[in-house]
C-alpha cells in the first residue's frame, strides 16, 4: 500500500520563520539592490540621474526611485513568486538570485503593504494586507470532495491616472502597520546612523557610478575603497574566468589609518558582500599561518567576481557572506592569497624601518588613489601580471617627499566624459591637469 504525504510549505512559515533569517538592516539593502539592479538594467556603468529616496518613520516605510520599473509580466510570472522559477528568464548582471528578498523584506516590516511599478508599457498597483492574504484560501475538488489550500496569490490594480505615486519610470513601495520593534527602531537616532553607514559601505560602488540615495530627506556619500596605485606603486593583480564567473583579484597598499578597515573587500556584480576581512575566509589565519598585524593596515584585497548567470556566484542568501565551499571562489582565493603575500611580505619589511610610519605617511600623502570603480575599469594589459611593486625602502626615498601635491575630486562619468572629449584629454588624470593649467592661467591673467 503506498500514500501521499502532504509537504506543501504553509504562509506561517514564510511570514514569521523566513523573516527571522534577516535583519531590518539587510530587508531594506535589499531592496535597495532591487532598485540598483533595474538602474544596471538602464546603464551598467553610469547611475547618473537615478534616485533612490527612502522614508522611515514610526508610522512607515517607503523606497521609491526612477530605476525604470518591471513589467506586469515579471509581476504575475516571477516577481511575487516565493523561490525563483525554473523558467524565470537567465539573470544578467544583478544581486537578486533566490526569488525570496521583496517578499521577505516587505513582511519583516510590517502588516500592510504596497507595491507600484511604472514602465514604458505598464503602471500597475499591488495592495497587502497581510493578515487578509494569510488566510486566503482556494478551492480544489479531489476526488469529488472539496478541499481548501493556501491561496499564494496577490491581486493587482491597473492604474490609469498618471498621478498616483510615480511620475517617472520605478518603483514605490510603502509598508504600513510597522511590526512595533520596527516602529520603534524607524525612530531611533542610532540605527539611522547605523543604517547610513551600512548603505554607504555596501552600495558605495553605485553611488560612485552616480547614483543619488537619500535617507529621510539627506543625501548619502560614498565609502569606496582605494589602492595606490601610480608609476612606483602597482598592486598584484590576476583575472580569469571558471564557469562563466570572471574574477579579478587585486593586492596592494591603501591609505594608513584604522587597521579594522584593512583586508579583502569582495564585491559580486559590484555590490559589496565582504568588507575588511582577516580572517581564514580570504587567506588569514591558521591555513595560511598569517595573522593579522596593526602594522599591515594599508593592506587591502579587492576580489571581483561577475557574472550573467546570478546563481553561479557564491553568494548566501542574505548577500553577506561567500560560500567558502564553492569552486569559483577556491580558484580564486590562490590568488588572493598569493597576491597578500607579496604585500605582506613588503609591510614586514616597512615594520623594520626605523621611521616606517614617515614612510608610510609618504606613501600616502604623494601617491596616486583609485577607487573601487577605476580599478574595475582599469586595463591591465600594461601590467606586470602576478607582481606587486612598491617604492625603494632606502631612507633617501622615505625622507624625500615630492615638492607638489596631489588634487583630487569626484565628478559625475557622464560630464567628465564630455569634459575630456572637449579637452582633448586622453585621460581623466590628463583632464585633471588641464583643467588645473586652465585656472592658473586664468589667475595670471586676472593678476595682469
Amino acid at each position: 500500500m503506498s500514500g501521499i504525504i502532504n509537504g506543501n510549505p504553509t504562509k506561517v512559515f514564510f511570514i514569521e520563520m523566513l523573516t527571522r533569517d534577516i535583519s531590518i538592516t539587510d530587508a531594506i539593502i535589499d531592496l535597495l539592490d532591487n532598485s540598483i539592479d533595474g538602474a544596471s538594467s538602464i546603464n551598467k556603468n553610469d547611475y547618473s540621474n537615478l534616485y533612490i529616496h527612502l522614508t522611515l518613520n514610526e508610522n512607515e516605510f517607503i523606497v521609491e526611485d526612477n530605476c525604470g520599473g518591471f513589467s506586469l509580466d515579471t509581476a504575475q510570472k516571477y516577481a511575487f513568486r516565493f523561490g525563483r522559477p525554473e523558467d524565470a528568464p537567465p539573470t544578467t548582471g544583478t544581486v537578486g538570485r533566490f526569488g525570496v528578498g521583496m517578499k521577505r523584506a516587505l513582511f519583516k516590516m510590517g502588516k500592510v503593504f504596497e507595491v507600484e511599478s511604472k514602465t514604458d508599457d505598464d503602471h500597475f498597483q499591488i495592495d497587502v494586507d497581510v493578515a487578509k492574504w494569510k488566510e486566503q484560501k482556494t478551492i480544489e475538488e479531489k476526488d469529488g470532495v472539496d478541499v481548501k489550500r493556501d491561496d499564494w496569490n496577490f491581486n493587482y490594480n491597473i492604474i490609469d491616472d498618471q498621478s498616483k505615486n510615480l511620475d517617472n519610470n520605478g518603483t514605490y513601495i510603502r509598508v504600513t502597520d510597522l511590526y512595533d520593534e520596527v516602529s520603534n527602531l524607524f525612530t531611533d537616532e542610532s540605527f539611522l546612523n547605523d543604517l547610513t553607514d551600512d548603505i554607504e559601505r555596501i552600495l558605495n560602488f553605485s553611488l560612485e557610478k552616480g547614483i543619488t540615495i537619500k535617507l529621510n530627506g539627506k543625501t548619502l556619500s560614498k565609502k569606496g575603497i582605494y589602492l595606490l596605485m601610480s608609476e612606483r606603486v602597482k598592486p598584484y593583480y590576476y583575472e580569469g574566468e571558471k564557469n562563466d564567473v570572471k574574477f579579478r583579484v587585486l593586492a596592494g597598499l591603501s591609505h594608513t589609518g584604522d587597521p579594522s578597515v584593512a583586508g579583502w573587500y569582495i564585491y559580486c556584480n559590484d555590490r559589496l558582500v565582504v568588507e575588511a576581512d582577516s580572517t581564514e575566509l580570504t587567506g588569514w589565519g591558521v591555513r595560511s599561518n598569517v595573522k593579522f598585524h596593526p602594522d599591515y593596515a594599508m593592506f587591502r584585497g579587492i576580489l571581483f567576481l561577475d557574472s550573467d548567470d546570478t546563481l553561479k556566484l557564491p553568494l548566501t542568501t542574505t548577500k553577506k557572506g561567500i560560500d567558502s565551499t564553492a569552486n569559483i571562489y577556491k580558484t580564486s582565493r590562490t590568488y588572493m592569497e598569493e597576491g597578500m603575500n607579496y604585500v605582506l611580505s613588503f609591510l614586514k619589511d616597512v615594520r623594520k624601518l626605523e621611521d616606517s610610519d614617515d614612510y608610510r605617511n609618504t606613501l600616502d600623502e604623494v601617491e596616486e588613489k583609485k577607487n573601487v570603480v577605476e580599478l574595475k575599469r582599469e586595463n591591465f594589459n600594461s601590467y606586470d601580471s602576478r607582481k606587486f611593486f612598491a617604492p625603494d625602502l632606502s631612507p633617501d626615498v622615505i625622507k624625500t617627499k615630492k615638492d607638489s601635491v596631489r588634487i583630487s575630486f569626484s565628478a559625475p562619468i557622464k560630464l567628465a566624459g564630455k569634459a575630456k572629449v572637449h579637452s582633448g584629454s586622453k585621460s581623466y588624470k590628463e583632464l585633471g591637469e588641464n583643467i588645473f593649467d586652465y585656472y592658473t592661467k586664468m589667475e595670471e591673467l586676472l593678476d595682469e
